[in-house]
């Protein structure tokens, strides 16, 4: 699980590295995969696949994907993937996907700087 860094640099003598540091955390926070829980999958199917359930280990229902990369041969010269969001639970993630491929994705929920994710 990606979650964000903690910078203690309250103990940094010289202003200029402190400074940088604080603004480094600022620049972290804002910085929308910092903002939520994220997993990262890459996951490599060998044909077609219809409704299939995939743990995912974050403990909530995910709200969120961001799909990073797709390759593989399909339909289209690329495998397909639909993430079946309706499916999606607590436990597991759903896809479909209309041939082989190989899919490199985040799953998690983004979270607003008011704790808001949505769940």
């Amino acid at each position: 699980m990606i979650s964000l860094p903690e910078f203690i640099y309250k103990d940094v003598n010289d202003v200029y590295i402190r400074e940088n540091f604080k603004r480094l955390a600022v620049f972290m926070q804002n910085f929308p995969l910092f903002r939520g829980e994220w997993a990262f999958f890459e996951h490599t199917f060998d044909s077609a696949v219809t409704d299939l359930s995939i743990a995912h280990g974050l403990g909530f229902k995910p709200l969120d994907v961001i799909l990073t990369g797709v390759s593989g041969a399909g339909v289209t010269g690329f495998g397909i993937i639909t993430f079946n969001f309706d499916s999606f639970d607590e436990t597991n993630i759903n896809v479909t996907t209309t041939g082989a491929c190989t899919v490199r994705f985040f799953v998690g929920a983004y979270k607003e700087e008011s704790g808001r994710t949505g769940r």
